[in-house]
């Protein structure tokens, strides 16, 4: 018997709980996450540039998989792009091959192509691209000044193209720099996803475990609220601290996570 089919025989589990791989349906709910759609979704509508910011593990990626998830393809073409130290035209090049089209070889002629790719695409196909970077503190501030090219449409009356950034929240202060006060300026719908709160955590940490089969008590309220304290209510460390208590406290054949588990399992992750 594997050592997952030990935890799930254990504790009856169907799946395995607290895993990456969730389908967007069954994402959990919290106040944050769900005020963050909402933001995306305004600036949907008003044609608006968007900046969804957070901490590291506070459920980011999520919330663009709910958002994007939504979004009618027949209105709508998602471009994503995971920043790194790209110069524009490097962003234009992927945002060309995630639509398929041609790459130029200089990065100004992929810009000039990737502008007229968007506005045939809304005046041809009657699609409006999305396009998504994600990771934006990564991107140099050369680069960041010249996004605002991409949104440039008929002496910047027209609205042609969905920006949504996304990174951590270090990129505000990059942001307050004079050189990118324009851009600063277009991103006039942002939100900073929370954390969960301590009922929220209790509450997430049920409804995976329901994910994965299991209704009855596994972790004790004493356990949530430490595990809350240890994670301040990031997602990804509550995934991980409780993987790691499962995985724990069936080697050792407790079908209880108590905080005397949660000791030992803190303590190795130190």
């Amino acid at each position: 018997m594997t050592a997952t089919e030990t935890v799930k025989n254990l504790f009856g589990l169907s799946t395995m709980p607290f895993s990456k791989s969730i389908a967007v349906g069954q994402l959990f709910p919290s106040s944050s996450f769900q005020e963050a759609n909402a933001r995306l979704q305004m600036a949907l509508e008003n044609e608006e540039a968007a900046l969804l910011t957070g901490a590291v593990g506070s459920g980011k990626s999520n919330v663009l998989r709910c958002f994007t998830h939504a979004l009618d393809p027949n209105a709508y073409v998602i471009i994503y792009i995971a920043a790194d130290s790209f110069k524009i035209g490097e962003i234009a090049k992927r945002a060309l091959a995630a639509l398929k089209v041609e790459i130029p070889y200089t990065g100004s002629q992929a810009l000039r192509g990737l502008q007229q790719t968007i506005v045939k695409l809304n005046h041809e196909k009657g699609l409006k691209p999305l396009l998504l970077i994600d990771e934006i503190q990564e991107l140099p501030v050369a680069t960041l000044v010249s996004l605002k090219n991409l949104l440039n449409f008929g002496m910047d009356s027209q609205i042609m193209l969905f920006l949504l950034l996304c990174g951590q929240t270090s990129i505000h202060q990059t942001l307050s720099y004079p050189c990118l006060e324009a851009l600063n300026r277009r991103l006039r719908i942002r939100y900073t996803l929370g954390a969960l709160s301590l009922e929220e955590t209790s509450a997430y940490i049920s409804h995976h475990m329901k994910l994965g089969g299991v209704q009855q008590t596994v972790f004790t309220d004493d356990a949530k609220a430490a595990i809350f304290q240890h994670t301040k209510g990031i997602p990804s460390s509550i995934n991980a601290v409780c993987f790691a208590s499962l995985i724990y406290a069936a080697a050792h054949s407790k079908n209880i996570i108590e905080p005397s588990v949660l000791e030992v399992v803190l303590q190795d992750q130190r």
